[in-house]
């Protein structure tokens, strides 16, 4: 009885002096909220350390852009380096309560929202404690700077600069006695750093370079390589390379198989390079001129390359054109041409469905498919099952299937995961921006609409 008495004593006590305690650490700091480049605002950070003594730091991490100067330190030493600030105490004052205060100055090339994190270390009862400050964040420069700043972080943090894309195309010509003048055409966007073309050879063959457009050549084993350890910055990069017999050969153009692969944040992307098919004009009939066209001579070429369509990569199959006179058939711009209707009655006009009016400001498509040759309607949903209506866009030489019409990014951004999820032929949808009719980057449409990003 006595015994259980002195425990309950014990117990009784203990809780008293629990309740009694002050909780350990307070904190209250006061940084700012917007700043401008190049300027600076002095912080006053109160703290209210109970009855802890002895050994304790206050560090302050900041993002890069930030620099952090000292005040006022309440008798701690300090250091600033590699973003973070350190007010390092051997011994605490001994009020509960004192205050540091320290000058935060932003460089000028500090833009968007920048991160303030601050952290209390002490030892309490020989134990190591920390209190952590909840993280600030400081907006720096214009609004229009902080926006685009955040739409690039963000795309960063998904390692993609851009929305990225390739496609790659060859086309071979003869150019000599069983000799081919071989040409690969490569549009890309939102690609830097490290990429390469490689190209199969078939045997019997070599090869010399023509253009490198920058890269380095090598042939070696039947195998010729383009390598470029930063590849240009150009939207479309040619190279061209000559096949040269090494044994007799007997007149058949050669069959190539080649990819294009480049770096991704950490990851290799590879794409096959599609091959287009072209009709040379001494193998068209003589008297096809103001002919019917009758069929569809296009469904026949596709059974035929039933296993090269099989990679969803390849659109690039050639819509033989019925001749027509030169001023029948303009040649498009190098600007982004829109497809309309119109009287013609040439075949490669028969795919362009759902063209509305011109649309104005700042919108968003999904692009589907891309191509060197401007495929019938029939035949492009032949490929891909897609019953849906696009538009045809001939941008930089390339015909471009895009569909849906968006004035919210994230309304094109679920279409597109909608599009990727139904169709699995499609080789990675994406989106793209036009500001009145004109086909821009997705990080410019975001800026000039003030809309977030959404991956």
């Amino acid at each position: 009885m006595t015994r259980t008495f002195f425990i309950g004593i014990q117990i009784l006590g203990f809780l008293i002096f629990s309740l009694g305690q002050k909780e350990e650490v307070k904190i209250k700091h006061n940084p700012p909220e917007n700043m401008g480049s190049g300027e600076e605002a002095v912080v006053l950070v109160e703290l209210d350390k109970s009855d802890v003594t002895g050994f304790a730091k206050y560090q302050i991490t900041v993002d890069e852009g930030l620099v952090i100067e000292v005040v006022e330190s309440a008798g701690a030493s300090f250091t600033f380096n590699n973003g973070k600030a350190k007010f390092i105490w051997m011994a605490l004052p001994a009020n509960e309560e004192f205050s540091i205060s320290y000058r935060i100055r932003t460089t000028g090339a500090a833009k968007g929202k920048k991160a303030l994190d601050s952290r209390f270390s002490y030892i309490y009862e020989n134990e190591r404690k920390n209190h952590d400050v909840p993280t600030h964040y400081i907006n720096v420069g214009t609004p229009q700077e902080i926006v685009a700043e955040s739409i690039k972080e963000s795309m960063e943090e998904k390692g993609m600069n851009k929305e990225a894309y390739a496609l790659a195309d060859r086309q071979i010509r003869p150019d000599g006695l069983n000799q081919w003048r071989v040409t690969v055409e490569i549009e890309k966007e939102g690609l830097s750093g490290f990429a390469k073309v490689e190209e199969n050879l078939p045997e019997g063959y070599t090869a010399i370079d023509f253009k490198s457009s920058g890269a380095v050549f090598s042939s070696m084993d039947q195998v010729i390589k383009y390598i470029w350890y930063d590849i240009p910055e150009n939207d479309v990069i040619t190279i061209s390379y000559k096949l040269l017999p090494v044994i007799a050969q007997n007149g058949e153009e050669p069959k190539i198989e080649g990819s294009f692969s480049y770096l991704e944040g950490e990851e290799t992307m590879e794409i096959p390079i599609s091959s287009g098919i072209e009709m040379m004009a001494e193998e068209k009939s003589k008297d096809t001129t103001g002919a019917e066209v009758t069929g569809d001579p296009i469904a026949d070429i596709v059974e035929e390359m039933e296993e090269v369509i099989a990679e969803p990569m390849v659109v690039a199959v050639s819509t033989p054109p019925a001749k027509t006179k030169e001023t029948d058939t303009p040649k498009p711009k190098e600007e982004t041409v829109t497809a309309s209707f119109n009287d013609s009655k040439s075949p490669t006009d028969a795919n362009i469905i759902d063209v509305p009016q011109p649309e104005s400001g700042v919108f968003y498509r999904v692009q589907i498919a891309a191509g060197k040759n401007n495929l019938q309607k029939s035949v492009f949903e032949k490929l891909y099952t897609f019953q849906e209506g696009y538009k045809l866009e001939n941008h930089k030489g390339w015909f471009k299937y895009t569909t849906g019409y968006h004035q919210v990014y994230k309304s094109a951004r679920d279409d597109r995961q909608r599009i990727t999820g139904k169709y699995d032929k499609f080789q990675g949808p994406f989106v793209t921006a036009y500001n009145d009719g004109e086909r821009i980057s997705v990080q410019e449409a975001l800026m000039i609409t003030a809309q977030k990003w959404y991956p």
